[in-house]
């Protein structure tokens, strides 16, 4: 009977592990790559220069970011920023940002500031608190960089 418990717990855990690993596409991230980048997103990635956010915001897990944008000659891509390391692949990961088929412009690296969000369970909210109970680690860090398209 204890074997079958410890198993049990065991299989609930790895669950609990994966789940928490996920690299699904999520939106809605509300950040701008200003907050990560020091210099402007043209200088990084040249196609950008003309080009006009979309808001189409997300991520893939969360050591990779993306913000979508209209270029110049009006095709929809994506900025995408991301935190390797050595369980976080960024090839695997930009090929989850689009839903249809990724396409590679450009691909670089480039210097930014990565947020560890680290918060409790229970937080008391001070006036105007956003995230009460969660402190932000900044450092700067080596990011892929880079540019897709959809399709």
């Amino acid at each position: 009977m204890n074997f079958k418990l410890t198993v049990v717990g065991f299989v609930v855990a790895l669950l609990l592990v994966a789940a928490a690993s996920s690299q699904e596409r999520a939106m809605g991230v509300r950040q701008k790559p200003d907050a990560v980048f020091s210099q402007p997103v043209e200088a990084l990635v040249p196609e950008l220069a003309g080009a006009t956010a979309t808001d189409e915001n997300g991520r893939v897990g969360a050591e990779l970011v993306f913000w979508g944008y209209r270029l110049g000659d009006g095709r929809t891509a994506f900025l995408f920023a991301c935190a390797p390391s050595e369980v976080v692949n960024c090839d695997e990961r930009v090929q989850l940002i689009c839903l249809d088929g990724t396409n590679v412009i450009r691909n670089s690296t480039a210097d930014g500031t990565v947020t560890r969000r680290k918060c409790t369970n229970v937080g008391v909210a001070a006036p105007g608190e956003l995230r009460p109970g969660c402190r932000d680690n900044e450092k700067a860090a080596p990011l892929a960089v880079g540019l897709v398209s959809c399709g």
